[in-house]
């Protein structure tokens, strides 16, 4: 395996690398840690040799860092690279990306490069949108220990299926608790209105019957897989908008990490049709891992 870091001189780095260490992995996993100094606006009032101590300072900072991360990383992981570029830091880590091919990318939730919170084009959002492979966001205060217990979200298809499959390879798993949403009536609503209301509403509770049974087929396929990986598995079957319903139950279970299939759209398709693992990432309140294929 091979993992992809970015990380930048916030305190939220920090909370990464515990998060990573803390993370269940193979020994033989290799790190590829990068950090990118964007341009520094410097005021020219400073002068020459202020500009200078001013990017000597920046670049001490950075050193210290980084040679702190391999320290703490190379105990825990097979071998560890430091990769520093210059440039804009989505477009560059996006790049290493491209010529290391990691299996999964760690990146920060909130705070990554001083993005105000998770926006439209700050950089988790475009590891969302481009990156290849699987991407794991961390917020800004997350609590990392042994036995994680996690919540896996399926809707039966395979994006669900592979996340599972996932899931079951880690090792030291405490509990995974496995959800499925029952979406409410949309459109099928608008047209029930048109019938007489006890017609209508048996129509409904069929609908919502069909949902139900959908979402406990859903369940099983990922039971089945988790189970044979000896792994204590809960199930439940939960109502309202996807990504909503999702956070909420993550929430209220106070879940260490929340588990997410994704189409593995890139570029334009995945920033114009959205998806529900790009709206759990926005709201979830733990570090959450959306699987690729």
């Amino acid at each position: 395996m091979r993992w992809l870091v970015a990380l930048d001189e916030s305190e939220c780095s920090e909370r990464i690398i515990g998060w990573m260490r803390a993370f269940p992995h193979s020994k033989q996993t290799v790190v590829t840690v990068v950090h990118v100094l964007a341009p520094l606006e410097v005021p020219e009032s400073i002068g020459v040799s202020g500009q200078q101590l001013l990017l000597q300072q920046q670049s001490a900072m950075v050193e210290a860092l980084l040679d702190r991360v391999r320290r703490l990383l190379e105990e825990s992981f097979a071998d560890v690279e430091v990769i520093v570029r210059e440039g804009v830091p989505s477009s560059e880590i996006l790049q290493v990306i491209q010529e290391r091919r990691p299996d999964l990318v760690v990146s920060g939730m909130q705070g990554l490069y001083r993005s105000p919170g998770f926006t439209i084009g700050g950089v988790a959002q475009r590891l969302l949108s481009y990156a290849p492979c699987s991407l794991m966001l961390v917020p800004g205060k997350v609590q990392a220990g042994g036995g994680l217990r996690i919540m896996l979200a399926t809707d039966g298809s395979e994006d669900a299926q592979r996340a599972a499959g996932v899931v079951a390879g880690l090792p030291g798993i405490r509990e995974v608790t496995i959800v499925s949403v029952v979406r409410p009536l949309g459109a099928e609503k608008a047209v029930l209105e048109r019938f007489q209301p006890d017609e209508s509403r048996k129509m409904e509770a069929a609908f919502l019957r069909q949902r139900r049974a959908g979402a406990r087929k859903a369940i099983a396929g990922c039971e089945r897989l988790l189970r044979d990986a000896s792994i204590t598995v809960r199930a439940r079957v939960i109502a309202g908008h996807p990504a909503e319903a999702i956070v909420r139950a993550a929430r209220r279970d106070a879940v260490d990490l929340l588990v997410v299939g994704s189409r593995g759209l890139t570029g334009v398709k995945a920033a114009a049709l959205g998806s529900v693992s790009q709206a759990v990432a926005q709201l979830a309140p733990c570090p959450v891992l959306i699987v690729k294929p």
